[in-house]
């Protein structure tokens, strides 16, 4: 199962003039960082799942550019919820409840493609907006979501994150002590993905696309 969510995968080709194809080699690094935060009506509460619980770590994204739309040759990926973890185990078993963790144990995000400006030249400081899909407990929603980047060296920090309102899929805030605490029905989505990206060389490329 794949486990990195493609919010951030464009944005490694983001800044790339793309004529026919553009291909890069990426090393996700065990500092990235995904996460949910809510809030009840008496406490507040986060979700994490860090870099290292993400099995897929090495890939390459194939890149096609129409004006200032990209898309990626990987559109489809899985989340697993119950990597996520949290320092409240009461508020986490009810989100993996709430979520449904044991008939969907991931969450899909599907990206449509990504929309930069003219001005938008370098990965060392982008800006951009991604079309995306995601899927809750089998119900999908589009959101138009703000991402954005920062380079140091050879390594960059994408980031980017969404309020979302778990009534769009279906699900009703959960409640304790007979309706004493009640969560909230907004929540952030929330990453930071850490990434060392190469050039993949074209013979590479033409010998990826012949064994297709």
């Amino acid at each position: 199962m794949k486990r990195i969510s493609l919010i951030f995968q464009f944005l490694i080709l983001a800044n790339i003039s793309i004529i026919a194809q553009t291909a890069v080699s990426v090393d996700l690094q065990n500092n990235s960082c995904i996460s949910i935060s809510g809030t009840s009506n008496v406490l507040s509460f986060k979700f994490t799942q860090s870099g290292e619980k993400l099995l897929k770590k090495n890939f390459i994204i194939v890149a096609t550019q129409n004006q200032h739309k990209i898309t990626l040759s990987q559109n489809i990926q899985a989340i697993p919820v119950n990597n996520f973890t949290s320092n409240n185990k009461l508020a986490l078993r009810d989100f993996l409840k709430l979520v449904k963790s044991n008939i969907y144990p991931s969450f899909q995000v599907q990206l449509n493609y990504v929309e930069t400006t003219p001005k938008e030249a370098s990965l060392d400081n982008l800006k951009a907006n991604a079309s995306v899909n995601i899927t809750i407990t089998g119900v999908t929603k589009h959101y138009m979501i703000p991402i954005s980047s920062e380079k140091k060296g050879d390594i960059y920090a994408f980031n980017g994150i969404k309020k979302l309102n778990i009534h769009d899929f279906g699900l009703s805030p959960p409640t304790e002590m007979m309706g004493l605490i009640r969560v909230n029905e907004w929540i952030d989505i929330d990453f930071n993905i850490i990434c060392k990206i190469s050039p993949f060389k074209s013979s590479e490329l033409n010998a990826l696309n012949t064994l297709k």
